[in-house]
């Protein structure tokens, strides 16, 4: 009875290593389909992480507008260049990984050694070799000049105010000894309002242009950065992609040489 069951399981065992092979020699197929796949999901994960960041950015800005918004650039750049640094190298880190699973699914190897894929990973990106470049700021917004200002205050209105005022004061019974009226300190009261509105309204202005020029700012940057991310994961399939190919081949061919050694049919 022994054996006739020990045929029988070697049979089972030998049918089963051949199915495992082919299905090893199918996914060995296209091993660039397999790699651009977990790529994708690196893009998305990566863009989806930088409206997040750009937004606390921006949100860190606000004590500035209402201080110093003229502080703004000096402080903008260097925050904008590490978030650049961080962004791409998280998303080549996650590539490389990416890389690394790969190749180890083709090699069987898990870690993959850093000898079988060569300069697929080892290099940096172009974009990267300079970590701590500034970004491009658009340009910084005009000054408000005080004739701005003051036409926006509405000071025009204050001045006609005091003229009527100061024409109507003797029906008020705004006199004085002689019969003067008080048309020196009304239109002094008037200038001062009017100055103080103009001060008031040209600072409201100035926040308001650096604002425009923070979002501006934090848009351009956001743009830039997905095309970088973009541009730096294709670069690294590109580089992975032939040490994935020779990977593959050496593997397809290892499994035709074992199914040819199990005999039977080699293609599945």
């Amino acid at each position: 009875m022994e054996s006739l069951v020990h045929p029988h399981r070697y049979a089972d065992a030998l049918s089963a290593r051949r199915s495992e092979l082919q299905a090893q020699r199918r996914a060995a197929a296209a091993p660039r389909a397999a790699l651009r796949a977990e790529l994708a999901l690196v893009t998305v994960a990566s863009r989806a992480e930088l409206p997040v960041a750009l937004r606390v950015l921006r949100e860190s800005t606000a004590p500035w507008l209402r201080a110093a918004p003229a502080r703004l650039p000096a402080l903008l750049e260097p925050a904008l260049a590490a978030l650049r640094s961080a962004a791409v190298g998280s998303a080549r880190a996650e590539g490389e990984a990416a890389v690394r699973r790969v190749a180890g699914s083709l090699s069987g190897l898990d870690p993959i050694p850093a000898a079988l894929l060569g300069q697929a990973v080892a290099e940096p990106h172009p974009g990267l070799r300079s970590p701590g470049a500034g970004p491009v700021l658009p340009a910084l917004p005009p000054r408000v000049g005080w004739v701005e200002a003051l036409v926006r205050s509405g000071g025009g209105g204050a001045v006609r105010v005091a003229l009527v005022l100061a024409a109507g004061a003797p029906a008020l019974g705004l006199t004085v000894a002689g019969g003067r009226i008080l048309l020196p300190l009304t239109v002094g009261l008037a200038v001062a309002a009017v100055a103080l509105l103009a001060v008031h309204r040209r600072r409201a202005v100035a926040r308001e242009r650096w604002a425009r020029w923070v979002d501006a700012a934090l848009g351009a940057a956001g743009a830039g950065l997905r095309a970088e991310l973009d541009t730096a994961l294709l670069t690294l399939e590109q580089r992975a992609g032939p040490v994935l190919d020779r990977l593959a081949a050496d593997r397809r061919a290892a499994i035709v040489h074992e199914l040819r050694t199990l005999g039977g049919a080699e293609d599945g």
